[in-house]
């Protein structure tokens, strides 16, 4: 019996789970893919490099996506159970909450392997693989890809302007260069002739200008300050190149965990607080646990004891409506990490601790048969009502 009824849940949740994990993935990748075409259209770069950009952003999207799809799929399957009255006539003969429960938590236990494997070990190499290959995309077009007596936006916050470029593209010729990369503060420099570099080491790209001056505007102050130089060095971050990285977040992502947690050792050491390194680690153990607190919480939703029963429109609903809660906090407890109002372990367990809380009142609710407060006082007013207006002539 129990064998049986585990097999038919599983058969229940797993098809709305890769629908989940379809559509949520396929939703946060559209901006990248635009970014993405726009590499092919504007800039040349091959499909090749392409795919292999797409295939390496995945992973940090389905980190978010499979817990997400998982508690859509606790939803939409129980809810289907919910409104063909299945769940009832199960509790009717015999089989408890519980009983129910015990394969949506095995199932959340495969979901949580596989989450864990995606925030410890392939999101950390799949972001420094990205960041290799941005730079690789970025040193094989060099100067090529300017084009001449026009200005050009090859990185966000950079404005390249070209007199014209030198065969075979790894020099040019009167190269002005407008940086907003600081906010509130512009800097203007022009170069009679400036060369194209690329740093192998530290995985960075940049001109290095001869013969030329440097204008400054800075806030609250009138006009440029002017700066005449033989030689300049002017580095670019190949990561921001396309806007595929987030250069905030870079370091600590793209870490193994044995990386990170020597990383903060020696910060400590060096009396260094290890904010983001520290933000890091418990996320890749955070986010793992999230799919046990979905699963007790999605089919603790779908077992309370309700007047009407659950159906899939309203399973989707309410599955949308604990995910925006779910990352509301996620997103609170990260800003209050980062600006170190709360230490790291509790900024990044604060949205398990608050759905933890809530799952476990939920499915001690669905144990004892017992309606929410608020759904009884719905019902007193819709009786009160029903009664007040259909009663009277």
């Amino acid at each position: 019996m129990r064998r049986t009824l585990s097999w038919y849940i599983f058969h229940e949740i797993v098809p709305p789970f890769f629908f989940g994990l379809l559509a949520f993935t396929l939703i946060l990748l559209v901006t990248r893919i635009l970014k993405l075409i726009e590499l092919v259209m504007t800039r040349g770069v091959s499909l090749l490099y392409v795919g292999k950009l797409l295939a390496l952003v995945i992973p940090t999207f389905l980190e978010m996506t499979v817990p997400m799809a998982f508690l859509l799929a606790v939803l939409l399957g129980l809810s289907r159970l919910s409104s063909d009255r299945e769940i009832l006539a199960l509790k009717a003969s015999g089989v408890s909450p519980r009983q129910i429960l015990l394969p949506v938590v095995l199932f959340a236990a495969g979901i949580s392997l596989v989450t864990f494997f995606l925030s410890a070990v392939a999101r950390p190499a799949a972001n420094l693989a990205l960041k290799k290959q941005l730079y690789q995309i970025a040193k094989s077009g060099g100067t090529a890809a300017l084009k001449e007596k026009v200005f050009n936006q090859l990185f966000p916050g950079i404005l390249i302007y070209v007199e014209e470029v030198i065969p075979p593209g790894l020099a040019s010729q009167g190269v002005l260069v407008v940086d907003r990369r600081s906010p509130g503060r512009e800097t203007i420099i022009f170069g009679k002739v400036a060369f194209f570099l690329a740093n192998e080491e530290a995985q960075t790209l940049g001109f290095k200008f001869f013969d030329g001056a440097v204008y400054e505007r800075q806030p609250n102050r009138a006009g440029f300050s002017q700066t005449r130089f033989n030689v300049y060095d002017l580095t670019l971050n190949s990561t921001e190149l396309f806007s595929l990285t987030k250069e905030k977040e870079r370091e600590p992502q793209e870490m193994s965990l044995p990386r990170l947690l020597k990383t903060i050792r020696t910060k400590k050491d060096r009396g260094i607080a290890p904010t983001e390194e520290l933000l890091e680690f418990h996320k890749r153990f955070s986010f793992p646990f999230t799919p046990f607190l979905f699963g007790v919480l999605g089919a603790a939703s779908v077992m309370l004891p309700k007047r009407t029963p659950t159906n899939r429109s309203s399973g989707l609903s309410l599955g949308l409506l604990w995910l925006l809660c779910y990352y509301l906090l996620l997103s609170l407890g990260k800003a209050l990490g980062e600006r170190e109002y709360l230490p790291a372990v509790l900024a990044l367990w604060l949205p398990n601790i608050g759905v933890g809380l809530v799952a476990a009142y939920l499915f001690a609710k669905a144990q004892k048969e017992s309606p929410l407060p608020f759904q009884r006082k719905v019902a007193e007013i819709s009786s009160f009502l029903r009664r007040r207006f259909l009663s009277s002539p």
